[in-house]
């Protein structure tokens, strides 16, 4: 094999790597295995992402403790009782084109469907200071009555920094996600999400693709990672054909 072909092939490798690193995509379960639709997380499950852990639940009484588990949601999966996510494009939990492989095949979403769920909570244990930090909420719209979540990061009671979503009055982010990101931080343990918009019900969360450690927030601007990647390869292929004599 030529050191082209190596240097290639290693390139593709690293390129895989980078496109799902640093994400907790709910696409496993905490302890790595499928998840189920509507399965349950634990508040003790622990998700882990550039040696950072994290734990993710509700606090629907606002008293500081987790009282209500999350769930997975599967995409496009129809449930007879309505346990769905959002309803993008017409279909339950359906992303608008473009943006499929993005959401992927599950999300996080809050155990009672379209009910106000308190503050949803994400628990850090990392053994070094926290800086940075970004996820996504997907599907944020509205009509009559509007949609509109508030994110914070804190440090212990210290409140960091904070960012609030578009105003979700329309369907201008009908299946599409909103990404939010921190950076530059003294040190985050918790990042709390409440919803803050007209609705008294209806009321979805989706959450999706949480770095625990990184600013990745302008992900939703960039090309899909298959895209990405089909990219490059087709790149390194053309580097490759033009080395052939």
């Amino acid at each position: 094999m030529s050191l082209l072909r190596i240097i290639c092939c290693s390139l593709v490798f690293l390129i895989v790597l980078n496109v799902n690193a640093g994400f907790i995509d709910f696409e496993t379960t905490a302890l790595g295995g499928l998840p189920t639709d509507n399965g349950t997380i634990e508040f003790n499950d622990a998700f882990m992402a550039d040696g950072v852990t994290v734990r993710f639940g509700f606090d629907f009484d606002s008293d500081g403790f987790l009282d209500t588990k999350a769930v997975f949601e599967e995409v496009g999966n129809v449930d007879t009782a309505g346990d769905t996510g959002f309803w993008g494009y017409g279909s339950p939990d359906t992303a608008a084109p473009g943006y499929t492989s993005l959401l992927g095949d599950f999300f996080l979403r809050q155990s009672d469907p379209y009910q106000p769920f308190g503050i949803f909570m994400i628990l850090y244990e990392a053994d070094n200071p926290i800086t940075a930090a970004s996820g996504e909420i997907w599907d944020i719209d509205g009509g009559n009555a509007t949609e509109r979540f508030l994110v914070q990061a804190f440090n212990g009671a210290t409140l960091l920094d904070s960012i609030e979503s578009p105003l979700g009055i329309d369907l201008t982010l009908d299946g599409m996600p909103w990404a939010f990101g921190f950076n530059g931080l003294s040190d985050i343990t918790k990042i709390e999400i409440t919803f803050t918009g007209s609705k008294e019900t209806g009321i979805g969360l989706a959450f999706n693709n949480f770095s625990p450690v990184e600013d990745i927030s302008p992900t939703v601007n960039i090309p899909e990672p298959p895209t990405m990647l089909l990219l490059f390869v087709s790149v390194f292929a053309i580097l490759l054909g033009g080395k052939k004599h």
